[in-house]
């Protein structure tokens, strides 16, 4: 079966872009890793989570939080290259090496205009046009 690698490219904050396929994630039941380059991008995406919206809460946790086992996490966080918590899907916001994106049946890549790093080629591309995603 071929690995589904879709990009998108947002108009907007990372996180809200990001954020509905993570409740979409979350409502499927499934797990994913969100990979960041950086420390810092982790603390950014962390802190981004929890003041997403009002009502909506999205769990996660950070490759930091040491009090949680990571095996039971939905949606983590991180800036190293360990599936720790099982995950089925992959969102990275920095290139991760290949070996790493090879343990994940869908890859989600979202960055923001003139700023595309990911050497890898998509299966779909997508672009907001009127608050919707277009191929």
């Amino acid at each position: 079966m071929k690995k589904e690698i879709n990009f998108y490219q947002v108009d907007e904050t990372i996180i809200k872009a990001l954020a509905p396929l993570l409740i979409k994630v979350l409502d499927e039941k499934k797990k994913a890793i969100v990979f960041c380059g950086s420390e810092n991008l982790v603390k950014e995406m962390d802190a981004s989570l929890w003041s997403y919206g009002r009502s909506k809460f999205i769990p996660h946790v950070t490759v930091f939080d040491v009090d949680f086992d990571m095996n039971r996490q939905s949606i983590l966080i991180t800036n190293k290259e360990e599936n720790l918590n099982k995950a089925d899907y992959l969102v990275f916001l920095d290139q991760p090496s290949d070996a790493f994106i090879s343990n994940f049946s869908r890859v989600f890549h979202f960055y923001e205009p003139g700023k595309l790093t990911a050497k890898l080629k998509p299966t779909n591309s997508y672009k907001k046009q009127d608050g919707k995603w277009v191929k």
